[in-house]
């Protein structure tokens, strides 16, 4: 017997069924008008406006596409999934590349103006009670590498790579959120001790934040940013400071003169924590604390500055231990979100990526609530959602553009579950 091979077109067929549902809701309800409505992109078009060639960056971020040219074999034939985003077809990968990379700092200021009205919309950190309780925010440096002709790019420090040419993103986030305040690029060679204050500026500028609020903010990060000069500037701002210092050899100084009384074991572990005797003087009132740890190669040490003086030392400590969170979820995002895969080669193409990259990891926070609590999944992080969660195979069928029918592949183990999730998003959209 002959095997026959034909060509279908199975219009309501696609390989990412959730992923259409949170389309069509957000699509139909006018979700991202704040982003595109202050965007001014004056490119030929022929076909696809440039907002709707961005957007389709967003659905590429949350499909796991690695690299824009991978919207081609992943997106483009998926008429069911362009449907759903109010698409009559996702565009080509080269014509994204094109509007990416006519991106100017314009554009960008536009991009993140109408990214900031959707965030002070949805998200929970701005509408933390800051009478209640402190908000934690974390700020860190992240290489990017990056091909040595590309503008920005430059020989500089990318952790586990020597030689290596990269940028340097700098990320603020909100870990108990899971939310990203702010990424800007930066040239390879800057060393992230220089740029926190440019990227606090930045941020208070996007934030309003008064100064009674400042002072519930506690900003953490570690030693890379932990200057004496940081550490004013910031305590000047009103903010909270729980920030390693950025002296080794201070560190190691300031070991040598504890006396072994002093040190307070962690119990369970073999590392150990005891105030400063001689601490630096900042311009508000801290506490300067002593870390001594153990590792295969021999003790290590490092400083510990705090605003938080009723707090015990090994509170403090678990507290900025707590920074594993921020690392956790920016690993989730290099895999999941392909953060590093997702390169361009001008500097403005490769912000706007990353801004796009960021509204997708926030929309991922903001559908916990909408659509998983209570769920199996409702632990899940960028990386499961992506890969596990939103590209559940199915299909969709659509009435005078209305979605009346979702079909989920009953054979994949999520299914079950992934049916309430749907129906729980729909009723929060109100069934557009």
């Amino acid at each position: 017997m002959t095997t026959t091979i034909v060509l279908e077109p199975m219009p309501n067929d696609t390989q990412f069924a959730p992923l259409a549902v949170i389309g069509y809701c957000l699509t139909r309800t006018g979700f991202f008008r704040p982003l595109w409505g202050t965007l001014d992109l004056a490119m030929k078009t022929r076909v696809h406006e440039p907002w709707a060639k961005l957007q389709d960056v967003i659905v590429s971020v949350l499909a796991g596409c690695k690299s824009i040219y991978q919207i081609n074999t992943r997106l483009r034939p998926d008429l069911a999934l362009a449907q759903a985003w109010q698409r009559p077809q996702f565009a080509d990968q080269a014509t994204i590349s094109r509007t990416l990379d006519a991106c100017k700092p314009i554009h960008l200021a536009q991009l993140r103006q109408g990214s900031q009205q959707l965030f002070h919309t949805y998200s929970q950190t701005s509408r933390h009670d800051f009478t209640q309780q402190l908000l934690l925010m974390d700020i860190d440096a992240v290489g990017l590498l990056a091909a040595k002709g590309a503008e920005g790019s430059e020989k500089g420090f990318f952790s586990g790579q020597r030689n290596r040419y990269g940028r340097q993103l700098m990320r603020v986030s909100v870990p108990v959120y899971h939310e990203t305040l702010l990424s800007l690029i930066y040239p390879g060679a800057c060393q992230p001790h220089e740029l926190l204050k440019p990227v606090f500026q930045t941020l208070v500028g996007l934030f309003p934040w008064t100064p009674a609020e400042q002072a519930q903010i506690i900003v953490r990060n570690d030693a890379g940013l932990g200057t004496d000069a940081n550490i004013n500037w910031l305590l000047w701002r009103h903010f909270q400071v729980l920030m390693k210092g950025f002296s080794g050899k201070r560190a190691l100084a300031w070991a040598k003169q504890i006396p072994s009384t002093n040190w307070v074991e962690d119990p369970g572990r073999q590392r150990w924590i005891a105030l400063a005797t001689n601490p630096v003087r900042y311009g508000r009132q801290t506490v300067s604390y002593v870390l001594r740890w153990q590792t295969q190669k021999g003790e290590r040490h490092s400083t510990l500055v705090s605003t938080l003086l009723k707090r015990t030392p090994l509170d403090v400590w678990a507290l900025y231990d707590d920074r594993g969170a921020f690392e956790v979820e920016v690993k989730g995002d290099k895999s999941g979100l392909r953060i590093p895969k997702r390169r361009k080669r001008y500097l403005g193409a490769q912000e706007a990526l990353i801004l796009l990259t960021d509204l997708g990891h926030n929309l991922l926070a903001w559908l916990k609530p909408w659509m998983l609590t209570d769920s199996p999944f409702a632990g899940f992080g960028p990386e499961r959602l992506v890969d596990d969660l939103l590209c559940i195979p199915g299909r969709v069928e659509f009435a005078e553009g209305r979605l009346v029918k979702v079909a989920l592949k009953e054979s994949h183990p999520y299914a079950v579950p992934m049916q309430e999730c749907l129906l729980k998003l729909l009723n929060h959209f109100e069934n557009p």
